[in-house]
């Protein structure tokens, strides 16, 4: 390949792994680092404030704007898949919220044939990635680059939330990403000083003066382009002008779990039968590229309150000027907050061997999956699936680059997840009507109290179902013939190539997943700079 620009390694995509990639790889002063974006610079308030996340996530300018195809088992509907198209990729629009997983999820990868991806393995990369504001212990990091805060949860409705999941028997925890995970919790988010805290400004901007790192932003990465099986560098278009750019060593594909698997087709690595629907020239046939995805699918179960206390009561249009204005003076206010401020983990049932629900809480009701944000009076529990048996898919739409690829998630396609998203709902209900919700509980907005039985209950999930943005699987790590990339994120059948964002997940965790995509960027990036790998760790674990 005749280019004018060769480096090292060449990382695609500036999100949650791409910046974590390009920092740890860029600490090698002797190696050269390319670190390509499709968006542009994270200068948006909209960003920056926690309380306007939203907002942020509705922004054409900083997000790809993918759909599902229509949802065969949500009555045919496309759903809005969100994904960001910026510094710090999807870690500038999503809900902040930091979870890592319960310990068995990461325990039943290396029950499959991944050892090395076992919790404990996990652990020390969990706590390398993070600043915890409550200081460094056995299971938190204190000096990491990706700041970490406890909410305040100071409204009386989430302190209802919590005292009710206790009065129902459900544990509670002190800290969901230590010694135990399930039960009630006080949220952490990514935030520091009131800001959001994205990679972008946990790992990039502190080293973009690094004279080996080069940031190339409004670039988008066309296909890998490969001497016979060995990938040797990327054509991309930038500004209107189609060039190609060497890798000395690797390509380094971090587009995340929709992006990644297409620009894989595109570079002709996949079923060769699909590839031939396209005209597609094939490099390696690796059937499962795009295959096995999975993503958490939610519902929104909101009442009113008896009592107007919920946060809702202070967004209407003065009391938004207020909140911004007071968030860009001071970064303090209700500015700073992402909203969701309690949770839980439970189990959906009582045989489910670990607790694979999750609600993220909210001292107000709003609209899930909307075109536009909202808010009103009440509560609002958004319930999610955590470890799905549904599976979707990532297809190429055509053979050009600009085009979004064809995706699907297939939710509720699995009986059992229908099952648990039915009893999932019911034990929701049996926490509302604990007495501590007596005080503020009020009307039953949603599913409503007509809804009672399992396939009224099931309609309504149909109906309503959306994403909680966490996709997943599509180029899996394992070694199988359902897999896509090794234990360390190579792509099988070639060489030089390796994907590391969420879709080597071999299966999706019970969490949301930006604390889990960098903790795996963070592991990957010693396996590529050939460092021996962190010590595991075995504290006990509740």
């Amino acid at each position: 390949m005749n280019t004018g620009r060769r480096f090292d390694y060449i990382v695609i995509g500036a999100g949650s792994a791409g910046c974590v990639m390009a920092n740890r790889l860029s600490e090698d002063a002797g190696t050269s680092v390319l670190l390509l974006e499709a968006g542009g610079k994270d200068s948006s308030m909209f960003i920056h404030m926690p309380a306007s996340a939203a907002l942020a996530a509705r922004d054409p300018k900083i997000t790809w704007g993918f759909q599902t195809d229509p949802e065969p088992y949500l009555d045919d509907r496309t759903v809005d898949e969100i994904r960001g198209r910026v510094l710090g990729g999807s870690s500038s629009v999503n809900g902040m919220v930091a979870n890592r997983g319960n310990p068995r999820d990461y325990d039943g990868w290396a029950a499959n044939g991944l050892p090395d991806w076992s919790f404990a393995h996990c652990l020390p990369y969990f706590r390398k990635m993070e600043t915890f504001d409550k200081g460094a212990d056995d299971y938190r990091g204190g000096d990491g680059p990706q700041h970490i805060e406890t909410c305040p949860a100071d409204n009386p409705l989430d302190q209802t939330f919590v005292a009710a999941g206790r009065e129902a028997g459900y544990p509670y925890t002190e800290d969901q990403n230590g010694r135990q995970h399930e039960g009630f919790h006080i949220a952490q988010r990514f935030t520091r000083d009131g800001k959001r805290w994205s990679t972008a400004a946990g790992y990039l901007k502190p080293v973009l003066s690094r004279p080996n790192l080069t940031l190339q932003t409004q670039t988008q990465v066309h296909r890998v382009v490969f001497d016979g099986k060995r990938a040797i560098g990327v054509e991309v278009g930038h500004q209107g002008v189609v060039e190609s750019v060497e890798a000395e060593r690797e390509v380094i594909l971090c587009g995340g779990a929709i992006s990644s698997p297409q620009v894989l087709l595109l570079s002709g690595v996949g079923d060769a039968q699909h590839l031939s629907e396209h005209e597609m020239p094939v490099v390696a046939h690796v059937p499962s590229v795009g295959r096995h995805m999975e993503d958490h699918l939610i519902v929104p179960i909101q009442y009113t309150t008896s009592k107007p206390v919920s946060v809702a009561r202070k967004l209407g249009q003065l009391g938004r000027w207020s909140l911004g204005l007071q968030w860009l003076l001071f970064k303090k206010g209700l500015g700073t907050t992402n909203f969701c401020e309690t949770g839980c983990f439970f189990p959906s049932t009582d045989d489910a061997p670990y607790a694979d629900m999750q609600h993220e809480f909210y001292a107000l009701r709003a609209g899930i999956g909307d075109s536009e944000s909202s808010a009103a009076e009440g509560f609002m529990f958004s319930m999610g699936l955590m470890r799905p048996d549904s599976r979707g898919r990532v297809k190429l739409k055509s053979a050009n680059p600009t085009d979004h690829p064809s995706f699907r998630f297939n939710y509720l396609e699995a009986a059992d997840d229908c099952k648990r998203m039915i009893e999932g709902v019911r034990r929701t209900r049996e926490m509302v009507h604990q007495s501590a919700w007596d005080r503020y509980r009020g009307e039953e907005v949603t599913p409503g109290p007509q809804i009672k039985s399992d396939d009224e209950i099931l309609a309504w999930i149909r109906e309503v179902g959306s994403t909680e943005f966490h996709p997943c699987s599509t180029c899996r790590m394992g070694t199988d013939e359902g897999s896509v990339t090794d234990s360390e994120g190579r792509v099988h059948e070639v060489e030089g190539l390796r994907v590391v964002d969420a879709s080597i997940m071999p299966n999706n965790v019970t969490a949301n997943l930006n604390a889990p995509v960098i903790m795996i960027a963070e592991k990957i990036a010693d396996r590529v700079r050939g460092k021996t790998p962190l010590e595991p760790l075995h504290p006990p674990l509740g």
